[in-house]
């Protein structure tokens, strides 16, 4: 009877699979334990680097947060402001806006070099907006330099520019305002009428409709 029951378990499919898989574990154990932990090494890097995103991450928050509370802290002086955002440690993420904020303090304080200065040397920020940003306070520093027709070629860099992430309606505005300023308002009028046109129902196509308005009812012939 023992010797049937031994016939039939070498029979047996199942039995002789898990033979041959125990016999194979035992072969290659070493061979097995080495993949298992290079994959095992790549799940802890991979665990690693995720973790270090999202701290630095984190710390970006911190940054921006803190820059944003100073600019806009009521109790400050703009000197003070200025003196703690230069202070601060900038990362290429949304902390970024930090050196952004320096520049426009700079600007309202009327120290135009330093704030171009400071737009100039902002390594490209991983967050397409603010390098936008970038280019139009450029622009508005440029102009209030006198430098009208290089803040003009910046703004019209950018509307060029496939990946402008910036609404282009809000690029075309600050166009046609340094076109009114210069008193070229046909040019502005031109540029008000294409922002209706291709960006309706905007809150930039409904300033464009006040800024034509404002400038036909100062037209001569509009008389």
């Amino acid at each position: 009877m023992k010797k049937k029951e031994k016939e039939h378990l070498k029979a047996d499919p199942f039995v002789h699979f898990f033979e041959k898989a125990f016999t194979f574990l035992k072969i290659n154990r070493r061979a097995i334990l080495l993949v298992a932990a290079a994959a095992v090494l790549v799940v802890l890097i991979l665990l690693a680097m995720f973790l270090f995103r999202n701290l630095s991450a984190s710390g970006e928050n911190k940054l921006y947060a803190e820059a944003f509370r100073v600019s806009h802290d009521g109790k400050m002086t703009v000197e003070q402001k200025i003196a703690r955002l230069q202070d601060m440690k900038f990362r290429k993420g949304i902390s970024a806006s930090g050196r952004l904020f320096l520049a426009a303090l700079l600007f309202e304080k009327g120290d135009l070099a330093k704030a171009e200065a400071v737009l100039l040397a902002m390594p490209r920020s991983r967050v397409a907006l603010l390098n936008d940003e970038k280019h139009a306070l450029h622009a508005q520093v440029l102009a209030a330099s006198g430098k009208v027709s290089e803040a003009e070629a910046v703004l019209n860099r950018m509307l060029a520019e496939k990946k402008t992430a910036m609404a282009k309606e809000v690029i075309l505005l600050q166009l046609a305002r340094l076109q009114i300023k210069g008193g070229r308002h046909a040019e502005a009028a031109a540029l008000l009428k294409r922002i209706m046109s291709e960006h309706g129902n905007t809150p930039g196509a409904m300033e464009a409709q006040s800024l034509l308005a404002s400038i036909e009812s100062e037209s001569p012939t509009a008389e």
